[in-house]
């Protein structure tokens, strides 16, 4: 029996409608065993580990503090969205790497996305094992101020990194790799604004690879009526205040 990695490409999109999908695919019975979805985002966006505190946001520069802010599933340093490719992968735990110890699925992601940026004469290297491990509560407040152990460096600074949501059975992770900064307060390593022709071709090439390490079969997919009626109303928590400002 063949079984699929479903991939979804998406526009770019706000912080509240990012976070419901990437929700809703973790809970979608129809999308098992895997699903990538490949994503940007408009406006940019400031999005805050599940552990991380609101208030801290005060201690950043006017520019940063007038941007739209989100929280995620997921913990980890605060993320600012804006010039990037965003993957988000979940899988079950029929997919065997799902139910291994978490850094063994930060390996296998940035693996493909280093081979697709090697395909592309850009060499990145993944962070060495004597780097501390990526931790959902501890770290700098912005994620790519510092990098960890499996994350990628591109000429000495974080390109990128991810981080997970584990439920019972199924695994979500998902994460960012910097194209470009329009910020000067924005931490990371960057690619010099790649065109949307060459950025379209890495999402292709890293969704091929990404099937391959996997061992399962790649589909294209669309959004179902009842999984963008599903998304929606899961938006509604990400976009209230109750969520954002839990911390």
């Amino acid at each position: 029996m063949t079984r699929f990695l479903h991939v979804y490409r998406d526009p770019a999109l706000d912080g509240p409608t990012n976070m419901a999908r990437d929700e809703c695919l973790l809970h979608e019975a129809d999308v098992r065993p895997a699903a990538l979805r490949l994503y940007a985002w408009s406006p940019p966006t400031i999005s805050l580990g599940y552990f991380q505190r609101y208030d801290d946001l005060r201690r950043l520069p006017p520019e940063l503090q007038a941007l739209p802010v989100v929280r995620r599933l997921t913990g980890g340093g605060a993320i600012l969205h804006d010039r990037e490719i965003t993957y988000s992968l979940v899988l079950d735990h029929t997919v065997p790497i799902a139910a291994r110890a978490p850094v063994e699925l930060y390996r296998l992601v940035h693996d493909c996305w280093r081979a697709v940026l090697a395909a592309d004469g850009l060499t990145a290297d993944m962070a060495p094992d004597h780097f501390p491990l990526p931790t959902p509560r501890g770290g700098p407040f912005f994620c790519f101020e510092r990098p960890g152990r499996t994350d990628l460096i591109f000429g000495g600074r974080k390109l990128l990194g991810s981080a997970q949501r584990r439920l019972p059975g199924a695994v979500l992770q998902h994460g960012s790799l910097l194209l470009g900064r329009r910020f000067a307060w924005h931490p990371g390593a960057e690619l010099c604004d790649p065109d949307a022709a060459r950025v379209s071709a890495w999402c292709a090439a890293f969704a091929t690879h990404a099937a391959a390490a996997l061992e399962l079969s790649e589909r294209s997919a669309a959004w179902s009526a009842a999984q963008r009626a599903d998304a929606a109303a899961r938006r509604a928590r990400y976009a209230g205040a109750a969520w954002t400002r839990r911390r």
